[in-house]
């Protein structure tokens, strides 16, 4: 028997929202809390903060850069390294 956070309204049946007032249970939105942190933890605004978060932003900035560099496929990173050669190539030539 689930108890409705917001109304009391108890209910034995297994629904995620309240058939009285209409609000989810406590789980559901736990669940949605959840997922949604997670989701900005994904994000560059959530990396951002947790490198900014640290004592040591300099060593945080270091994980964070390797994680993403591990993440990237093979041809991503022959794509980044071609990118950088010809980049250093038109720096070169000007000079």
């Amino acid at each position: 028997m689930k108890k409705c956070p917001a109304c009391g309204h108890e209910n034995p049946l297994p629904e995620k929202k309240c058939p009285k007032c209409g609000s989810y249970y406590s789980k559901i939105i736990e669940l949605i809390d959840q997922e949604a942190a997670a989701e900005e933890e994904q994000t560059f605004r959530g990396q951002c903060r947790r490198i900014f978060q640290t004592g040591n932003v300099k060593l945080a900035l270091k994980a964070e850069v390797k994680r993403w560099w591990a993440g990237l496929g093979g041809r991503a990173k022959f794509t980044l390294f071609v990118i950088f050669v010809f980049v250093f190539a038109l720096v070169v030539s000007v000079l």
